[in-house]
């Protein structure tokens, strides 16, 4: 495999083209290239494309902006340094190999009738021939050095290079036609793309009805298509890492059993700088209907998703799932029994859990459990480099009915907790050992707590997340839920839905996160560490000297170009799918 890899590395170094003529034939695009059984794939519709509609998002304006752009430009520099150490070796500078491609990218993993699984990467150059060709001078001596062969041969017709490693073996075979190149593992397998090519293969992964059906929900509008797609069939993949294992495949006999030949395949998508939005992202996991085994166990639900009186208005982050415990917990404990024996779910629960913390986990937890699952990031201050704290809430059906059970937990534990009163709720805290003087200045030492607000069993990793927390609830009206920028998020969320109920909900401020950022590269802890990098090390170094000629501008101009972000998750017919979006600031 070794060997494989590095003779890859140098095919694609190696890369030969002849003339293109001005009058090029418009080609397939990679899915009508690829086979039906293709078994991964990533793609980048149109390269300049994207790198021009990146440049429209709120990323790629600010590091635009007059009073950034220095900066930028000195951390690009700092690159370029850095990647003259190995240039000669290469060929060319950093941003000539940027430019090569200029079109579409593709990289996939195919299945071959009797054969290993092969590997394509189709890449269009155009009209940087000439950028290639420098490359190809110096993988001639790359290839030399690791003893890689390289002939010439006829196939449909077509000139193409087959490269062989030093046992003799095929490694890789290339071809140019029509300012594409297309890099195949074996012959077999550009024989594969060479008959798709020239319309007399057979169907094409763009004939994949799994493939369609999630591409189909990840598209977004037909006049503005994605530039980055990606698709993969994780048991055709299982299949394949257990190919030639006597054991594994063994064990893909049980795939039926548990349901997990249920998963018929998953893959996703990302748009930049669409309409009123910066980026929209989307994912689907594709499920068979009606679902059994481990798949029917994933039981999201639906309903409300409105931050709960707890939730800080300052959150960094909100996100609330429903999901049916009841359902994953009997048809797990179902499954578990079919494959062991009647019962031996309930005694490895009662040996791993109920033993453990004194509860029966059917009768006193699961059955208090309301199915909602709220998790708030919330940024404690003074800054530090984990200064993100989390508040995790799980609802319940009665905080009053839960009560008893919450005092008989904290009882088993009470040599290991801390009693604490603030604004007339009590949680607990978790006793800490001494404070370690090893430990990072500009590190927050977490500190565990707990309580029940309301309907809530609420934990956190910070007593100040906690106290936050326990503020927003004694102000009606004060939580995330009241916040213009949460409302913007949920409304577009309610028109992106079509209807359903998202089963997920996520809310972000990008802006809170980049403050964070901001405020730890203007920290001295943070200037001290790049200061002691920077004495043994060229690039932290360049860095060091980039922050210190080029300060950072005030944080209003880098917040003006941060919009709040949003996500949702549905559960219906097909599977899951999530679809997230930021929203362009203007």
């Amino acid at each position: 495999m070794f060997i494989q890899l590095r003779c890859l590395s140098v095919v694609l170094l190696l890369t030969a083209f002849s003339l293109i003529s001005p009058a090029r034939a418009q080609r397939p695009v990679a899915p009508k290239l690829l086979p039906e059984q293709t078994l991964a794939y990533f793609r980048v519709q149109d390269t300049p494309q994207l790198i021009a509609r990146f440049r429209e998002t709120s990323l790629g304006r600010m590091g635009a902006d007059e009073q950034i752009k220095p900066l930028v430009s000195e951390f690009y520099a700092a690159l370029q340094e850095l990647w003259g150490n190995i240039e000669d070796r290469v060929g060319l500078p950093l941003d000539q190999i940027l430019s090569i491609p200029q079109g579409e990218i593709c990289i996939a993993f195919v299945s071959v009738p009797d054969g290993p699984t092969g590997l394509v990467v189709i890449l269009d150059v155009k009209d940087r021939m000439p950028l290639v060709r420098k490359l190809l001078e110096k993988g001639e001596a790359f290839a030399a050095e690791n003893r890689v062969t390289r002939t010439t041969e006829k196939l449909d017709g077509y000139d193409v290079q087959t490269y062989a490693g030093p046992n003799g073996n095929t490694q890789a075979v290339q071809l140019e036609r029509d300012g594409t190149i297309v890099v195949t593992s074996s012959k077999p397998v550009m024989q594969l793309v060479l008959n798709a090519w020239n319309g007399k293969g057979g169907k094409s992964l763009a004939d994949n009805d799994r493939f369609n059906t999630i591409m189909s929900r990840c598209q977004g509008s037909l006049d503005d298509p994605p530039q980055l797609t990606y698709f993969a069939d994780p048991i055709a993949l299982v299949k394949l890492a257990a190919r030639g294992n006597s054991f594994a495949t063994t064990g893909l006999a049980l795939l039926p059993v548990l349901g997990l030949d249920g998963i018929h395949g998953l893959g996703g998508s990302m748009l930049f700088s669409s309409g009123e939005f910066d980026s929209v992202t989307h994912f689907h996991l594709l499920l068979e209907s009606p679902r059994g085994g481990v798949v029917e166990m994933l039981a999201m639900g639906a309903g409300d998703t409105t931050p709960e009186a707890w939730v800080p208005n300052d959150a960094m982050s909100y996100t609330t799932l429903h999901w049916d415990l009841d359902q994953t917990y009997h048809k797990g404990a179902k499954l578990y029994n079919s494959l062991q024996f009647e019962g031996a779910a309930e005694a490895e629960i009662k040996q791993r859990v109920q033993d453990a913390i004194g509860l029966d986990f059917e009768k006193e937890v699961l059955a208090h459990l309301a199915g909602r699952i709220t998790l708030a990031a919330w940024v404690e201050k003074p800054i530090k480099l984990n200064s993100q704290a989390n508040i995790l809430g799980i609802k319940l059906k009665a905080g009053k009915e839960f009560q008893p059970v919450f005092e008989k937990l904290r009882e088993k534990f009470a040599d290991n907790l801390v009693k604490k009163n603030f604004a007339n709720q009590t949680y607990y805290a978790m006793k800490l050992p001494e404070a370690n003087s090893d430990q990072p200045a500009n590190f927050r030492r977490p500190d565990p707590c707990f309580c029940v607000l309301g309907d809530y069993l609420i934990l956190t990793d910070s007593s100040q997340a906690i106290e936050a927390a326990i503020t927003t609830a004694s102000m009606p009206g004060k939580s995330l839920a009241a916040e213009l920028d949460y409302k913007l998020i949920a409304s577009k969320i309610r028109r992106q839905v079509g209807g359903e109920t998202p089963g997920l909900l996520q809310f972000t401020r990008p802006e809170t996160g980049m403050k964070l950022l901001y405020d730890l590269a203007q920290s001295d802890d943070t200037k001290g560490v790049l200061s002691r990098q920077s004495q043994n090390n060229r690039f932290f170094g360049r860095l060091e000297k980039a922050m210190n000629d080029n300060p950072l501008p005030p944080f209003s101009v880098i917040a003006k170009y941060f919009a709040p972000a949003g996500a949702m998750m549905t559960n219906d017919e097909t599977g899951f799918h999530y679809s997230g979006f930021t929203l362009k600031r203007k």
